[in-house]
């Protein structure tokens, strides 16, 4: 329970968690579109990959942002709105770049950035701790299909 009393369900838990691991399917398509060398609705895999991408990485920017917007006693507020532009922007470049071989990698090192940041923060409520735990395994994967869109160009 976190100090407005609120305590998140099971219900809540398995929603958000079975949220996050769906989020990996379009990484997943993704790859798949450019291993088999086919496009959807006339775009390549890799820029599927790296759109989606971009905007999963600003959703999870956003979020630092309702944080800091909803919690303006957290000591780490003004760095939680400063980083969530920062990254939002550092993955809107990324899009800009999925030509390049800087595009992936970018967006890989911007996940990456984020859950190193979320756990020396600690920006999230109590209570949330399964949730952050899914998130932090959904991270990894998705890292590791940046790793394998990178192996396959």
């Amino acid at each position: 329970m976190d100090s407005s009393g609120y305590q998140p369900s099971v219900v809540d838990t398995r929603l958000f968690d079975a949220l996050a691991y769906l989020g990996l399917c379009p990484f997943v398509i993704g790859l798949l579109i450019e291993l088999v060398g086919v496009s959807f609705l006339g775009i390549g895999g890799r820029l599927f990959f790296s759109a989606y991408s971009a905007v999963i990485l600003s959703f999870l920017c956003g979020i630092w942002w309702g944080g800091a917007l909803n919690r303006p006693g957290h000591p780490h507020r003004m760095a939680l709105v400063f980083l969530s532009n920062l990254v939002a922007l550092a993955g809107w470049v990324a899009l800009l770049l999925y030509q390049t071989v800087w595009g992936l990698p970018i967006l890989a090192v911007g996940f990456a950035f984020v859950a190193w940041m979320e756990a020396r923060l600690n920006p999230n409520l109590p209570g949330r701790e399964q949730y952050f735990r899914t998130r932090g395994i959904v991270t990894y994967l998705v890292i590791g299909c940046h790793l394998g869109m990178i192996v396959l160009l």
